[in-house]
């Protein structure tokens, strides 16, 4: 019987090592690529009487945003973090249709991963007392933050220490389909084309300005791209194109989807850096 004990004792941690895994392998995960149906969709981007293409005067390049800076801040973090194995789904994926089939899919594939990778993050810091200037935030829907002037992202990272009336949209998010933006429209063919890549940013930028945010980002079915504001005055960077399928392991890191906005929520959660 005491043999019996100790073989199952064993056997019951080497089953829950098994179902652990490094949150920096858990981030690695990429979503497979996602098809989509060509039904005649307009390209044009949201547009409103309160932000326009226009508005964004500069954009330049967000240089730190990279794996080498993330892996030198939080390294020991990813390394030494431990988070429940949660498979990537593989059924074949259906076609993107429209924004809201996008944002199914990115339900699907990485909304629940951002959270949960965020939530175990912020345990393993105040495990280890390194909190320091830091609000712990989540991810979700953008109306689980503030609406202001009834403007509300599609993502939202926010504090989960204060009402959902209160807490501002610490770097919001906007889903788009590849058909109406991606980064190489800056420097497309036509003006129509580069109107609609500024098009874009100024929504973001219009959000982040109504929520004082320094950081945010636009995904697409193909790529995600961060953004950070300088100032008021349109002048943006955007962190290289990071696509959407990129996947790596610990041996081989890379910049996927999943660690770039784990990353943006620990810069959103920084009190000193992220409000503008």
């Amino acid at each position: 019987m005491y043999w019996y004990r100790v073989f199952s004792r064993s056997a019951l941690l080497g089953v829950l090592c098994f179902a652990k895994r490094l949150l920096m392998e858990y981030l690695q995960a990429g979503p497979p690529r996602l098809p989509i149906s060509n039904q005649g969709q307009s390209r044009d981007n949201t547009t409103s009487g309160r932000y326009a293409a226009i508005d964004i005067n500069n954009v330049g390049r967000w240089n730190g945003f990279n794996l080498g800076n993330i892996l030198n801040q939080y390294g020991p973090l990813l390394t030494g973090a431990m988070i429940q194995r949660e498979p990537m789904p593989t059924s074949p994926p259906q076609p993107i249709t429209s924004e809201t089939s996008l944002r199914q899919r990115f339900t699907l594939y990485l909304d629940s991963r951002i959270r949960r990778g965020l939530r175990v993050g912020f345990q393993h810091l105040g495990m280890q007392n390194s909190l320091g200037n830091r609000t712990i935030v989540s991810f979700g829907e953008g109306n689980l933050a503030q609406t202001v002037e009834n403007f509300i992202p599609d993502t939202a990272y926010f504090a989960t220490d204060l009402p959902e009336s209160t807490r501002p949209n610490r770097a919001p998010g906007d889903l788009k389909p590849s058909y109406k933006w991606s980064s190489d429209l800056r420097n497309g063919p036509t003006q129509r084309d580069r109107k609609e890549f500024k098009q874009a940013l100024s929504q973001v930028n219009w959000y982040m300005k109504q929520h004082r945010a320094r950081y945010g980002f636009i995904l697409t079915d193909r790529e995600l791209v961060a953004i950070r504001r300088l100032d008021n005055y349109g002048n943006l960077e955007l962190s290289d194109s990071i696509p959407w399928i990129a996947r790596g392991s610990v041996s081989q890191p890379q910049l996927t989807v999943l660690l770039a906005l784990w990353y943006l929520g620990m810069l959103s959660s920084d009190n000193q850096w992220w409000s503008l």
